[in-house]
């Protein structure tokens, strides 16, 4: 066959997606995105993706989009709800339509905008959160008499 006729490599853009968020995605994100479950549940959602970077349809399933990840992720759906919508905030991800995602190879995603979606953000006219409580150090001793 031809050069010209053949199709791309299966999974071309999951593996650009991939080798973007390994490599300079990676180095350029908040350490924050880095240490939690953002990453994971990213690296799981490329699992879900066809060749051509979009996820698989909803409709297509037993369980929603989220339910499939958080159990890959061992977390909670409403967790990887909002870490889907971190990631579509910060351009690494579209969704176009309400649980149908794609992967996107833009260069430079705006990891702030997604720590800013995954930070509680604390009502300022609220009370003050409760200041950490010291170690208390039992009287009688561990271990013996």
């Amino acid at each position: 066959m031809p050069a010209l006729q053949q199709l791309p490599a299966a999974g071309a853009v999951v593996d650009t997606w991939r080798a973007l968020l390994t490599g300079p995605w990676c180095q350029d994100m908040p350490l924050p995105l880095r240490r939690g479950r953002f990453l994971l549940v990213l690296y799981a959602a490329t699992r879900l993706a066809d060749p051509t970077g979009r996820k698989l349809d909803p409709r297509d399933h037993t369980e929603p989009l989220t339910a499939r990840l958080a159990r890959s992720c061992g977390t909670r759906p409403q967790t990887v709800a909002r870490i889907l919508g971190a990631a579509t905030k910060a351009g690494a991800l579209t969704e176009h339509a309400p649980g149908r995602y794609a992967l996107t190879t833009t260069t430079v995603p705006d990891w702030s905008a997604a720590l800013a979606h995954l930070t509680p953000h604390r009502d300022p006219s609220g009370p003050p959160p409760d200041p950490p409580q010291p170690f208390l150090r039992a009287s009688a001793p561990l271990y013996g008499p």
